[in-house]
């Protein structure tokens, strides 16, 4: 009568493994922001740097990793992965089926023309790429001068 209970809780437990949920139930699905404002971070919450940048509500991203708290995800356009607060995100609906945008369309054309898409951007042309603007970047009203 020992191998009984020894058996039903080896099942159970081979049958708890096989279970669908868990952080790869949603890998590769498509979600979107759907708070005002959400941060971004590369490594994760716990980084020493703070956020890198913050989305938009409406972005969409890909979910690679579904977690409790924050989820790996990669930026829509950008390819960018790091982590979202899993709160903050829902099911992005499907993309509509519509014609090009007159913006694509120009982007293309351009690409088709341009001979010099094989080079690598110069100095100067990356020095014009504007910074992100953190949240934290400005003091608030009243605040003590930095010290060391």
């Amino acid at each position: 009568m020992r191998i009984l209970p020894a058996a039903l809780l080896l099942c159970a437990t081979l049958l708890a493994g096989c279970s669908t949920g868990g952080a790869g139930a949603h890998a590769g699905d498509a979600y979107v922001v759907k708070t005002a404002r959400t941060l971004f971070y590369s490594y994760g919450p716990a980084q020493a740097s703070g956020p890198d940048f913050a989305l938009s509500q409406g972005q969409r991203v890909v979910m690679l990793s579904y977690e409790y708290g924050y989820s790996h995800v990669a930026v829509a356009g950008t390819g960018q992965s790091g982590y979202l607060p899993t709160d903050d995100l829902a099911p992005a609906p499907p993309l509509p089926k519509g014609s090009p945008t007159p913006s694509l369309l120009a982007s293309r054309a351009h690409h088709r023309h341009s001979a010099e898409d094989s080079r690598p951007p110069t100095p100067e042309e990356e020095s014009q790429i504007p910074l992100p603007e953190f949240p934290e970047s400005k003091p608030p009203p009243n605040a003590p001068p930095f010290r060391y």
